[in-house]
């Protein structure tokens, strides 16, 4: 009985017509098999970080840490060019930002005296036409040629001050 069995299916074995892929599926199932019997003796372990953030009542502002600082960046802005006003208002809150005392100078106001420059290491220059620094070009030249830093926040024109000078070349 169980040989006659056997011999029926044995004989439709033979005849089955999806034998090679039965026998495909046969192996990645004992793929299948292994990977997962790996898996399961195979243990991970997870490292817990601790992230300690700084005590609110230690943290200071940045307008209290640079308060009574003395000022070592030199912001010179012209606010009477177009797009000088916001670009000095992202320059002032960089600049608090990274906590660097900062002293402003604005070139249209005629009241206003232009400083020493001994008394910074940065000068930031937030104005696209620097015809109206004047001879104050020339003393942040020297300066830079020292060792100063000089920064153009803003794209300088070309002016009589910066390589135009011919008539036909000015805009």
């Amino acid at each position: 009985m169980i040989r006659g069995f056997l011999s029926d299916v044995l004989a439709k074995w033979k005849r089955f017509r999806w034998q090679g892929l039965v026998k495909v599926w046969a192996v990645f199932m004992a793929i299948a098999l292994v990977l997962l019997v790996e898996s399961l003796g195979v243990h991970y372990g997870v490292t817990r970080f601790d992230i300690t953030y700084l005590d609110r009542n230690k943290a200071i502002p940045a307008a209290n840490a640079i308060a009574g600082g003395k000022a070592t960046n030199l912001l010179v802005v012209d606010s009477s060019q177009e797009g000088v006003s916001d670009a000095e208002a992202m320059l002032d809150q960089i600049l608090l930002d990274m906590k660097v005392p900062t002293t402003t100078v604005d070139v249209a106001d005629e009241n206003a005296e232009f400083p020493a420059l001994t008394h910074y290491s940065t000068i930031v220059v937030a104005m696209p036409n620097l015809d109206r620094l004047g001879e104050h070009v020339l003393q942040i030249m020297q300066w830079a040629k020292k060792g100063g830093g000089v920064m153009f926040a803003m794209t300088p024109e070309k002016t009589r001050l910066f390589g135009c000078d011919r008539p036909a070349d000015r805009h």
